[in-house]
């Protein structure tokens, strides 16, 4: 059971390590695109944001794998929860099964009484869940070559959009909790996500029965 838990902490840390990578790149990608307006760099930075958003909703299904993958067998065709890649269905199906699925920003704990501290939740200056799907579904497009008879794609607008997401990503990670009820264990992970892609640190609290997760 113990396993079980440690096991998903370890894809969990994993999938953060590639998120920050994926996010270190993009964003120097789309750097040297600002500065030299050579289109493959744009097109980099969209390749590998996207896919630290993707990693991000990855790292998701974890605490909630034991759940994810029985609703996605139950599913009319392609029951394999393994071959799942975009992330807005990802988080689609999370959703179904675990309203609290996203990660909760925090701001660093205060201590309220002895061996008792307290996380308040961020309450702005980081990518909401609706913005995450925003950015993913807009990035689609660019993933492919230009239609020369198509329209302008206005690719520094959305440079700037993938720049500000970037620093909204990592606020969303840099301290945030993610909330598990499975047979094994019923808790939260309390991540810190370095800046440099070394490996979160995951703090477990252990809960003695199933919780809800307030909206606000």
């Amino acid at each position: 059971m113990k396993h079980s838990e440690l096991k998903l902490r370890q894809v969990y840390t994993k999938q953060m390590v590639e998120v920050v990578s994926r996010l270190n790149s993009a964003s120097s990608y789309i750097q040297q695109y600002f500065k030299s307006k050579d289109e493959s760099e744009f097109d980099s930075g969209v390749l590998q944001f996207r896919k630290a958003l993707e990693a991000v909703a990855y790292a998701s299904i974890a605490p909630n794998k034991e759940k994810y993958q029985a609703f996605r067998s139950k599913a009319d065709t392609s029951k394999d929860f393994t071959k799942d890649f975009n992330a807005t269905k990802i988080f689609h199906n999370l959703r179904s099964i675990n309203k609290s699925f996203y990660p909760m920003p925090l701001i660093p704990a205060r201590k309220i009484a002895e061996h008792q501290w307290h996380f308040e939740r961020k309450s702005s200056g980081f990518l909401t869940e609706k913005r995450f799907q925003n950015i993913y579904d807009r990035l689609g497009k660019f993933l492919h070559a230009d239609n020369p008879w198509g329209t302008n794609k206005n690719l520094q607008n959305l440079a700037k959009d993938i720049e500000v997401a970037i620093r909204d990503v990592r606020l969303l990670l840099e301290l945030h909790a993610a909330f598990i009820q499975s047979k094994a264990f019923t808790g939260v992970w309390i991540v810190e996500v370095p800046k440099d892609a070394t490996v979160p640190k995951i703090t477990k609290a252990v809960a003695i029965s199933e919780f809800c997760v307030s909206s606000s």
